[in-house]
């Protein structure tokens, strides 16, 4: 992942939605959308290693792979209701983006009960 490229795809996604919303401020729209999509795949290539290097790590402590997997799913719900709500501010429906925010918010918590539960037991079996 080279933040230099994504930092110019992003510049450049802004400057080009500029342009184009002087002359047609619907269309700027699907230019800002489709600088994020790019920046996203930008850096989904770069977390594969993140990923593969931190399963590898999951697999030498034997954390069950259930709670590798909401760990997984908490950061990306994370990554993308913080996207999707700076999307949906940036256009002027900042209430969405709050509502957003708050429905991520929620799914981590569902999310993260296993981990907590995990969590405990393993206090408990330090206590006894």
């Amino acid at each position: 992942m080279d933040i230099f490229k994504i930092v110019g795809v992003g510049i450049l996604g802004v400057i080009t939605a500029g342009f184009i919303k002087s002359a047609k401020s619907e269309f700027s729209v699907f230019v800002v959308l489709a600088t994020g999509l790019v920046i996203l795949i930008m850096i989904a290539k770069g977390m594969s290693e993140v990923l593969l290097k931190f399963s590898e790590i999951v697999a030498k402590t034997g954390i069950p792979s259930a709670l590798y997997g909401a760990i997984l799913k908490i950061v990306g719900v994370g990554y993308l209701t913080e996207f999707s709500a700076g999307i949906c501010e940036d256009y002027g429906a900042g209430s969405v983006g709050k509502k957003l925010q708050l429905s991520g918010k929620i799914a981590i918590f569902i999310l993260a009960f296993p981990v907590i539960e995990a969590f405990i037991n393993v206090v408990e079996k330090l206590a006894i």
